[in-house]
């Protein structure tokens, strides 16, 4: 399987990493192209117990930052969404970066090729369902035939993140 995440903060970084130490090829996508450097060269941008000995088993072999969005996505069965979704107006989640995440994906799909999308980012209950699909509908509608919608929530703590991934006690995915 050909999985992108977008996004590698602690929990994107982890997903692309956990997916990756499982053998699947994993292309990896973020703004921050600092952070892009780093990772690159091998170093994490954080802290995170055993997460440097995955990286330098994974890098370049299963898993690759790029910046080339058209690339990943039409290798792809399966793009996850790890993106910020700072608190905005009103205490609601704001959804900009996560909106953003799919238009680059959607404007990237030339196939006929099924893909998952997986809202793997921290929103509220139901945002799937009431504020994603809806977009997706709106704005490609002419690709849900070959589009499955989901989410992942994230249980991950910083410091145990890894553990957190491999080990999990609960996965939850919601369709």
């Amino acid at each position: 399987m050909t999985v992108t995440v977008f996004g590698l903060g602690f929990v994107g970084l982890t997903t692309a990493l956990g997916f990756a130490h499982y053998g699947n090829k994993v292309y990896g996508i973020d703004v921050n192209k600092e952070k892009c450097a780093l990772l690159s060269s091998g170093e994490l941008p954080f802290y995170e117990p055993s997460m440097d000995e995955v990286l330098a088993a994974t890098l370049n072999k299963h898993f690759f930052i790029t910046e080339d969005t058209e690339k990943a996505i039409a290798e792809s069965d399966c793009v996850f969404y790890c993106v910020g979704t700072p608190y905005g107006e009103h205490g609601r989640a704001d959804l900009r970066y996560l909106f953003e995440a799919i238009d680059a994906t959607l404007n990237s799909v030339h196939d006929g090729k099924y893909r998952v999308l997986v809202v793997k980012s921290t929103v509220p209950p139901s945002t799937t369902s009431e504020k994603v699909l809806p977009y997706v509908k709106e704005n490609y509608g002419h690709l849900l035939n070959q589009l499955g919608i989901a989410n992942n929530p994230e249980f991950l703590r910083e410091g145990h993140c890894w553990e957190d991934f491999i080990n999990a006690d609960r996965i939850v995915l919601g369709c």
